[in-house]
């Protein structure tokens, strides 16, 4: 089963479910997907066109979502055992289930959907914005409904249009509405009634948060769907509302490194230096009265911009692909004129970090991580290396402490920090004028990490960083072996939404 952009372009305008992590690649670059995900119920039609083309009509529709499902990406689908009667197809990719659904023959009602406006803005709701009782209503019509039939012509045919339109409105519910941006769907259960209406109708929703998990950021929806007033449809819809993992601060680092001008006069570059850790060690740098390159894709968090306009030193935007040789040219060029050379060079980007095997459905993905992973340090080193003031300068990579203790669903993610370390090691024999230095914290709570389990388990990256920016502070080791920094991860303190 493979989806396309282009998929996803058609079902957003029919569905009218335009929610960010599925349209805007510059929004979902910075979740921790890295990309744009195809729409769940999307991938359900998918995977429900790999079925055998018998039956015609739904009676009832449930669909249990595990694992994004990205375009451009080729998943396996495969008939469930045990079911006796209509369809039951799983969604595979490698040996982990994206989705499971399964269809009941019946017969709904013979209603043509009639068009309706969309919403065209989601909100953005936590979940403590979501208690129990929280209900929406509205009315919803798919535009071009017959566009998608073609596209999925089979599971049109299983499902009906009817069925097929109330599908459609529960992805439409979740991703604009009920949560809206902040939304993950887990499952969809949809049961048709056998009611005397047929003929093309106008349909209206009631949905209502029936139960709120806080914890986990977990929503149980009730909703009724109904032509001309009769209802048709009855839908249970469980969702996560993601909670975007905190940005590094000034005040949260100031806790445990006090501003200071002892580095007033130096200048750093910090690949990967927006967000999480890599966005932290910059503030820490600033704070000390470092002149700071920042590396980033995208936008600078207005917020970062901020904290560092109030601390000692300066943070300049270094916009671009630091994978890409250019990148280190330019900005190699930038620091040659206004500081003549370099400092430190901090390399902390990384690839957007999903879930792999070691299937052979895997490995074209994992070879692309390890490329990726291997780049962004590879590239700012032969770029920028030959800036660092020989005998004062160091060289900081951040690796993991995934080395010691490596997670089973990220063999991609050791593989690519044991090559890096490698490269390390290498340049620490090769440049003796150098100091280099090897960082390996446990988990953090970033966007790349970040998961309800995340959010009890993982550190806050301002902690690491000052620790970091204390070693940068003292002189640069001498030795050919790059210098181990073993940093344990504190969990972060309960807040709201974290027990």
């Amino acid at each position: 089963m493979l989806l396309s952009e282009d998929d996803v372009a058609l079902f957003a305008r029919v569905s009218g479910d335009h929610n960010a992590l599925h349209c805007r690649p510059d929004y979902a670059r910075g979740t921790p997907f890295g990309r744009t995900v195809a729409h769940g119920v999307l991938a359900a039609l998918g995977t429900l066109e790999e079925q055998a083309p018998e039956g015609a009509g739904a009676g009832g529709i449930e669909v249990d979502f595990g694992n994004p499902v990205f375009p451009g990406v080729r998943y396996r689908s495969e008939a469930l055992g045990g079911v006796r009667a209509g369809a039951g197809r799983r969604l595979l990719d490698g040996d982990r289930a994206c989705l499971t659904v399964r269809v009941r023959p019946g017969t709904p009602p013979d209603v043509e959907p009639l068009p309706a406006p969309p919403v065209r803005t989601a909100p953005r709701h936590t979940i403590g914005e979501l208690p129990p009782g929280t209900t929406v209503s509205g009315t919803y019509g798919p535009d071009g409904l017959d566009a998608l039939c073609d596209r999925f012509p089979v599971a049109s045919r299983l499902l009906g249009r009817l069925p097929l339109a109330c599908l459609l409105w529960s992805s439409h519910l979740a991703g604009m509405r009920l949560p809206g941006e902040n939304c993950l769907l887990g499952r969809v259960a949809l049961d048709f009634r056998p009611v005397a209406v047929s003929g093309p109708a106008r349909l209206s929703y009631t949905a209502r948060v029936v139960h709120a998990d806080p914890r986990f950021g977990l929503l149980t929806i009730a909703g009724e769907v109904s032509a001309d007033g009769v209802v048709v449809a009855v839908a249970e819809i469980e969702a996560m509302v993601r909670e975007p993992a905190p940005l590094a601060t000034a005040a949260a680092l100031g806790a445990h490194l006090s501003p200071s001008t002892r580095l007033r006069g130096t200048s750093a570059v910090v690949v990967g230096g927006s967000r999480g850790l890599g966005a932290a060690l910059s503030l820490a740098l600033v704070s000390q009265g470092c002149e700071v390159f920042v590396g980033h894709r995208g936008t600078l968090p207005q917020s970062l911009l901020d904290d560092a306009g109030r601390l000692p030193g300066l943070l300049r935007s270094a916009p671009g692909d630091a994978a890409d040789p250019r990148w280190s040219d330019g900005l190699r060029a930038r620091v040659e004129q206004k500081c003549g050379g370099l400092d430190f060079l901090v390399c902390s980007a990384a690839p957007p970090l999903r879930t792999l095997g070691l299937a052979a459905t895997d490995l074209d993905r994992m070879d692309a991580f390890l490329t990726g992973s291997l780049r962004l340090v590879s590239a700012p080193l032969a770029g920028l290396l030959p800036l660092l003031r020989p005998g004062r300068s160091s060289c900081l990579v951040v690796s993991s402490a995934a080395l010691r203790e490596p997670p089973r669903d990220w063999p991609h993610y050791v593989a690519a920090k044991s090559a890096v370390e490698g490269l390390v090691h290498w340049a620490a024999r090769h440049h003796p004028g150098v100091g280099f230095l090897l960082a390996r914290p446990g988990m953090l709570w970033t966007e790349q990490t970040n998961s309800p389990s995340a959010r009890e388990t993982a550190g806050p990256v301002e902690p690491v960083a000052a620790r970091l920016v204390r070693r940068l502070l003292d002189p640069p080791p001498t030795s050919p072996v790059p210098e181990l920094i073993a940093l344990p991860a504190e969990p972060v303190a309960a807040g709201p939404g974290v027990l």
